[in-house]
């Protein structure tokens, strides 16, 4: 298999001098006319297509269609292992063609391309100048989904917040309805926490916090989200499950609660949580099958904690 070596493209502020390492290939993002190697017009159209969306699977994908349009190529595939992304757009072949993309000294990820035969010196350069116009479409799509998360992340566990659940759930609701499919919810939440902030104090409990969100997000699957409803309370919306498989989950989750060791609690302490599950019933809102499944909770709760209870 023949590997073109890492190529960083680091494109300097405009009206910069080019960066000149070893390791760097000098290109601008404006080319001196004698070395246009695509039209005015292509670049216009590769640009149009590159600003239609804000979200990267989006650009990338659009990015991949205009390449297609001027180098034959199999796949191309962006990967950003820091922002744990990977797309690809096409089957991957056996020769290729792969390149650091850096904007200021800041990476924003890997490009790939990839096809059967062996790509040519004119290719690659043509390949290389069509990645200027990728470049800060791409920075803002990364900066637009990095904000986005923020706004809808618990910035302490890294689960979903209170406010992207409250979106979240009203869609599943709308999709289940009109589609007749199956969605379960579980509540759980954590046993006497508010013991473990006066004992140990407030730090403590921020690691309990992260400890069990943690847990709770091993326990799940690809397609089930958690999020953070309140300050020890979890929610876990499961699309296309019944509430056997929920109830099963729950447990599940419970357990592995209790099997918790968190080095910052004494030996003696057990974090366990208390849960309540409930499934979609017609005519149900976002806010009735919440209500279901936290009377469960406070079921569960009463009957003596670290248990699950099931509407």
């Amino acid at each position: 298999m023949s590997t073109r070596p890492n190529i960083t493209l680091d494109f300097p502020i405009a009206g910069a001098p080019p960066i000149s390492a070893a390791h760097v290939l000098p290109i601008t993002v404006n080319q001196p006319a004698d070395r246009k190697l695509v039209s005015d017009a292509t670049v216009l159209r590769l640009s149009t297509a590159l600003q239609a969306s804000l979200h990267v699977k989006d650009v990338v994908h659009a990015f991949a269609n205009e390449i297609r349009r001027i180098v034959r190529v199999a796949s191309v595939k962006y990967r950003n292992a820091d922002r744990q992304i990977s797309i690809e757009d096409g089957a991957t072949e056996q020769q290729r063609c792969n390149y650091a993309i850096s904007l200021l000294g800041d990476s924003l990820g890997e490009v790939t391309f990839t096809r059967n035969k062996i790509f040519t010196e004119r290719e690659q350069e043509l390949l290389e100048t069509l990645l200027c116009a990728l470049v800060y479409p791409l920075r803002n799509a990364l900066l637009y989904e990095r904000a986005l998360t923020q706004t809808l992340k618990d910035p302490l566990t890294g689960v979903n917040n209170r406010a992207s659940m409250d979106e979240y759930l009203k869609h599943q609701v709308l999709v289940t309805e009109r589609h007749k499919s199956p969605l379960s919810l579980i509540i759980a939440d954590i046993d006497l926490f508010k013991s473990v902030n006066d004992t140990f104090g407030h730090v403590v409990g921020d690691v309990v916090l992260r400890s069990t969100a943690d847990a709770i997000v091993n326990c799940t699957r690809d397609s089930d989200v958690v999020f953070r409803y309140g300050g020890e309370e979890f929610v876990v919306i499961l699309t296309n499950t019944q509430g056997i498989g929920a109830d099963f989950l729950a447990e599940r989750i419970r357990q592995s609660i209790a099997a918790l060791e968190i080095d910052a609690l004494a030996r003696t302490t057990q974090i366990t949580v208390s849960a309540g599950v409930a499934q979609f019933k017609s005519g149900d809102t976002a806010t009735s099958l919440l209500a279901r499944a936290d009377a469960q909770l406070y079921k569960a709760k009463n009957l003596g904690r670290n248990r699950v209870e099931t509407a």
